[in-house]
């Protein structure tokens, strides 16, 4: 049985890939116009996969990071290997935004969007700030609004290392359910739009409930405080719990609680060391480059709707052969990325940096 102190669970890169895809449903719903609300009215709330990704990070950050990260040196470290993680793709993806604007430039062609590919957001999205309020409109790669956050909540690491270290499972859920009313206050007080679906206007804010949630899901497991043997049937049931509450016409604040429990029984069933679908080698390989699929899904996707609506095919039965296609052969780029690009950065990057991975 693998050590809930120090093992991997590998089973959650599963998950990861399939939040990964929800997204990308979610995007391309709208994107190419598919209609698939109307049959499955979860996919409206398929954004909040992005919260189940801070609250997996913030798991996966404290269970890798809790016994070594007590002092600046090691915080020094910590976000430098965080860095050579997120950063390499992020700012590949955008130079590939950079030459659609230079060939869109060249061939005279108007972008549906041109305040998303404005210069003047460069800088921001560089220095990974574009979801800390100093937009005013999505820019370049839409999706890394939530890396942006990421790596605000990363800076605050040591703060949430520090609490939930310190207090119980009990007092860390009840902060994090202090810290939803209070975002659900100011915005109602303030009368805007719902906090969960914060992006470029302080997304960074958004991150933070979840991302602590699932520190504190790790550090409970990791002290003693959450254990158990959950068989998988369970996990595949809270699984099935998450889209059904993302299915009614209720807050989404109530898949939180779901996503939490998700992790926390995933975690268990995984130390366990009984097989499962879900721990399968192709879903463990896509869950590898799920980062990959999440981050270049929209920019793959940008050819296919040009020639859709070239074609007059949005909202026809061809459009779902466009977005079929574009998803797929995201997945495969996404594979490659990981295995021959960012993988090697990562290691070069560490190698130089001298920091962990």
């Amino acid at each position: 049985m693998q050590s809930t102190n120090s093992a991997r669970y590998v089973v959650l890169d599963s998950y990861r890939f399939l939040a990964a895809s929800g997204i990308v449903i979610f995007h391309y719903n709208i994107d190419f116009q598919l209609g698939l609300a109307t049959w499955f009215p979860l996919v409206t709330n398929l954004s909040c996969m992005v919260d189940f990704f801070f609250m997996l990070s913030g798991f996966v950050i404290v269970h890798g990071y809790r016994s070594r990260f007590g002092s600046a040196r090691e915080y020094g470290e910590f976000l430098l290997a965080r860095w050579a993680r997120v950063y390499p793709l992020h700012v590949l993806i955008l130079a590939c935004y950079l030459v659609l604007i230079a060939i869109a430039h060249l061939l005279h062609v108007q972008p549906n969007h041109p305040e998303i590919l404005a210069l003047s957001g460069l800088p921001v999205n560089l220095l990974l700030v574009q979801a800390w309020g100093f937009l005013d409109h999505p820019s370049f790669n839409v999706p890394s609004w939530s890396i942006s956050a990421e790596w605000f909540v990363y800076l605050l690491a040591p703060a949430v290392f520090a609490i939930v270290r310190r207090v119980s499972l009990a007092f860390s859920m009840l902060c994090t359910l202090l810290m939803v009313a209070a975002m659900i206050a100011v915005h109602n007080a303030l009368g805007a739009q719902d906090w969960m679906d914060l992006t470029y206007q302080f997304g960074m804010l958004r991150a933070l409930p979840s991302f602590f949630a699932g520190a504190a899901i790790a550090e409970a497991i990791c002290n003693g405080q959450l254990r158990g043997k959950p068989s998988w049937w369970t996990v595949h049931a809270l699984a099935a719990s998450a889209l059904v509450v993302l299915s009614l016409d209720v807050r989404r604040e109530l898949v939180l609680p779901v996503f939490c429990s998700l992790i926390a029984f995933a975690a268990l069933a995984d130390a366990r060391g009984v097989p499962s679908v879900m721990k399968s080698q192709v879903l463990l390989v896509l869950g590898e480059s799920s980062y990959a699929l999440y981050m270049s899904h929209v920019l793959v996707s940008v050819p296919f709707l040009v020639a859709a609506r070239r074609l007059h095919l949005i909202e026809t039965p061809w459009t779902f052969a466009f977005a079929f296609a574009s998803f797929w052969i995201t997945i495969v780029l996404s594979l490659l990325s990981y295995r021959y690009f960012e993988r090697p950065m990562r290691r070069g990057l560490s190698g130089i940096l001298c920091v962990g991975p």
